[in-house]
């Protein structure tokens, strides 16, 4: 509750997705940016793909003090959709965004999926502001209404937002900045690894380094992942170090030339792409001829709201569980993809799991039982709702690396408390499985009646909870026996 971390063997790892969706992001990272001053070496953050797109702030939108913006030529990932930034539109139709304001506005809304952050941060600067009127703290999750003067009293333009988001995300003196020269794109402690999102199929020390043409002499394998851990890494610092100069460079950018976002692909060849754009790239989810990117950023272990069913096929489980085995893994922890009001475990053979955690949708949660019901969202900003928070707890022998416990506790979206004690003490085989049959529930919200799969996520005393998921939304149903 102070701020403190009293164990010194304690660590932190912060997932990434720092910014966008919950309505505070300065509080938020000035918070973390805190504990890793005060303890450098406990506290690990990692990239995610809404971490490495602020990138593009500096690149599209910082132009100086001219008011008007060179014309935008559209983003690749939108080619072929009609939708405004299609570069196949004509020119007029997809580059009004001509004042930073209106750019920032489509840019967060239109390509980077954060459809409410413009207003977000309009609301975080009238609450910051008002605190320094009325002499309060500036707690930024605080209501407005507490305060004797209102937020509507306190008037934040949308050029004070444009500007808001081009200091923060300077690169050499935004609180962004801070963040990423930080991060990392993956983790490893031990027998455990945290990354954002998935790793993509490895075979034969094959490990990817797309940026890399594969026809250089450095596009060989790696003996080991930690040799491919550690050429992610430094890639993502040399891009960082690019960017900040990038952001150093004062002469004049060709008001004709293109913007990464407009072409994209590892070695673009306009002025940003040509120092920051591999990282870009590398935090997106297809390259610009809609093939799949090979990233751990933005790959997930989920398919359509449910996991995978490759992990399950013959090839796929032979390179995970080979690669667990030679690495002497026992855990990937990662987020990127709301998996519901709880982390999904996924178990392999040999008490081996994969532990997707991102929870920042509890507040959408459906129970299909009759007795549960969801407290959604409430007042609240964001996805995550009122009541629901979840906490992962890693053991591990500091001698070794071996794992030695995994504890999940917290608070499920209709208010119930949860602990599972260790996920590695189960002897269950059906926890972290997809059930052996499907199950039929009704919607109560649309009424319609469902008959689909369920994954066993844990046993909660007496009773197991079962999720099925689909896109973003997840149904909870608890069932006594299997």
């Amino acid at each position: 509750d102070d701020g403190t971390i009293d164990n010194k063997n304690s660590m932190l790892v912060y997932g990434g997705d720092i910014w966008d969706k919950g309505g505070a992001d300065f509080y938020v990272i000035r918070q973390l940016l805190s504990l890793h001053t005060r303890y450098p070496s406990r506290i690990h953050f990692i990239m995610g793909n809404r971490d490495i797109n602020k990138l593009r702030i500096v690149d599209e939108l910082d132009f100086g003090e001219t008011k008007r913006l060179p014309k935008h030529k559209g983003v690749y990932w939108l080619r072929g959709t009609g939708l405004p930034g299609d570069p196949e539109k004509p020119l007029g139709s997809t580059t009004m965004t001509e004042t930073a304001a209106e750019r920032l506005k489509w840019m967060l809304r239109g390509t980077m999926g954060s459809v409410d952050a413009f207003e977000l941060r309009r609301q975080e600067l009238q609450r910051e502001r008002l605190a320094v009127m009325n002499s309060q703290s500036a707690f930024s999750t605080q209501d407005c209404s507490e305060h004797e003067t209102s937020c509507d009293e306190v008037i934040v333009s949308d050029d004070d937002v444009a500007k808001s988001y081009l200091h923060s995300c300077n690169p050499n003196l935004g609180l962004i900045s801070q963040y990423l020269s930080h991060a990392k794109l993956m983790i490893r402690f031990g027998s455990v690894i945290f990354l954002h999102g998935a790793l993509p199929t490895i075979e034969a020390n094959s490990f990817p380094l797309p940026w890399i043409d594969p026809e250089s002499d450095k596009s060989g394998g790696h003996e080991t992942l930690t040799e491919w851990i550690d050429d992610l890494n430094d890639f993502a610092s040399d891009q960082i170090t690019n960017w900040k100069e990038f952001g150093k460079a004062k002469q004049p950018r060709d008001a004709q030339e293109d913007f990464w976002a407009s072409k994209g692909g590892y070695s673009n060849t306009s002025s940003g792409g040509k120092l920051f754009g591999n990282l870009l790239q590398y935090g997106m989810n297809t390259l610009p001829d809609k093939s799949k990117n090979q990233s751990v950023v933005y790959n997930s272990w989920m398919r359509d709201g449910m996991p995978r069913k490759d992990l399950f096929s013959l090839d796929e489980q032979s390179w995970l569980e080979n690669l667990f085995a030679k690495e002497g893994l026992q855990l990937l922890l990662s987020g990127h993809q709301p998996v519901g009001d709880a982390p999904w475990p996924i178990q392999l053979s040999n008490n081996n799991w994969i532990l997707p955690c991102d929870t920042s949708f509890s507040g959408d949660v459906c129970w299909t039982s009759a007795e549960k019901a969801s407290l959604g969202r409430g007042s609240r900003p964001n996805g995550r709702g009122e009541v629901a928070v979840s906490e992962t707890l890693i053991t591990c022998c500091q001698r070794t690396g071996k794992l030695k416990s995994v504890k999940i506790h917290g608070c499920l979206s209709d208010g119930s408390h949860y602990e599972i004690n260790n996920l590695l003490d189960v002897d269950d085989e059906h926890i972290g499985r997809p059930l052996h049959r499907k199950l039929s529930y009704t919607d109560k919200d649309t009424k319609e009646a469902n008959t689909t799969d369920f994954w066993v996520k844990a046993k909660l005393g007496q009773d197991y909870l079962l999720s099925t998921g689909k896109g973003f939304h997840v149904w909870n149903l608890l069932l006594d026996h299997l």
